[in-house]
């Protein structure tokens, strides 16, 4: 059974500002190739995972967030039930306290 995955408004501008930023470094092309991988590696969220990667949240521990690693990027996400939601998308270099998730 597919699910439907919903991005949340801080994940499309999480997107936005990847994509700009790594456009300015590696080039529209790269940045753009970059970003159609992120988006390939949350379709994989249409379907049921079984066994994710969890992720306790500091403000919120109440939410049952996993992960998925794409690269250097860490794509948060939460299941409730046939719907996905896609949270947060961090570049795992910032330092980690900047996560307010």
């Amino acid at each position: 059974m597919e699910k439907e995955v919903i991005w949340t408004a801080q994940a499309k501008e999480d997107l936005t500002k990847v994509y700009e930023f790594n456009s300015l470094i590696l080039g529209e092309e790269k940045a753009y190739l970059l970003i159609e991988g992120l988006v390939e590696k949350i379709d994989v969220l249409y379907q049921r995972i079984p066994g994710g990667t969890r992720y306790i949240s500091d403000l919120n521990p109440e939410i049952n967030y996993q992960k998925l690693i794409h690269g250097k990027y860490l794509i948060f996400y939460r299941e409730e039930e046939n719907k996905t939601y896609v949270s947060k998308i961090f570049d795992a270099r910032q330092n980690p306290e900047k996560l307010k998730l």
